[in-house]
């Protein structure tokens, strides 16, 4: 185990005072997405604590783009899967197309909610 040593400021009153820093972030929290912003209001409001103690330890905007990947992936997945399982009956209709693909992410978005935004991080 690392042994952490600390170094001490003396204080107006000539009491001593550990010099404590909080960790630096190590991904930027404006690089994040829909998801990762959605994970951290749910993990605000319904688990407080684990958000504090994350944003404590400098560990928050990591924790949530890793939400962010994770979630971004299932609805790759999600709509590849929709779209191979309900081809369009015309393959050149526009419209028919976009709607397959906004039934698609529709679909993919709310089980992408419910299982990976909405959760205990």
């Amino acid at each position: 185990m690392a042994e952490i040593t600390l170094t001490y400021h003396e204080g107006a009153d000539g009491m001593l005072y550990p010099d404590l820093t909080a960790p630096e972030e190590t991904v930027s929290m404006t690089n994040l997405g829909k998801f990762a912003v959605r994970a951290m209001e749910y993990l605000k409001e319904n688990h407080n604590s684990r958000y504090r103690t994350l944003q404590r330890f400098g560990k928050l905007a990591e924790k949530m783009q890793e939400v962010e990947d994770e979630a971004n992936r299932m609805m790759d997945e999600l709509e590849g899967s929709y779209l191979k399982n309900n081809p369009p009956k015309d393959q050149n209709s526009t419209m028919e197309m976009w709607q397959l693909r906004q039934q698609a992410r529709m679909q993919a978005e709310e089980i992408v909610m419910n299982e990976v935004v909405m959760k205990f991080h």
